[in-house]
């Protein structure tokens, strides 16, 4: 929970970090080429909405950091094979 409480204090700071995180990666896109630029521009939040961050609690309910866990669904593929 302090880790929630954290973020969100931090929030203008994490916010302007996120901004330019996803403007450098486009820049370093569209730098090789326009065309890379613009499939990034639509895979990058395809690619953010996909993941989950996970970390699981000990008996005592502290949050245990050997147990962070990192999912991401497929999102190259229409339908599974």
């Amino acid at each position: 929970m302090i880790q929630i409480v954290d973020f969100l204090g931090d929030f203008d700071n994490a916010f302007k970090r996120a901004q330019q995180l996803d403007e450098r990666i486009l820049q370093d896109a569209a730098s090789v080429s326009d065309q890379l630029g613009d499939l990034v521009s639509l895979a990058l939040p395809q690619v953010y909405g996909s993941m989950q961050l996970t970390i699981g609690a000990n008996s005592d309910g502290k949050f245990n950091k050997s147990d962070v866990m990192m999912f991401m669904k497929n999102v190259g593929e229409a339908e599974p094979r």
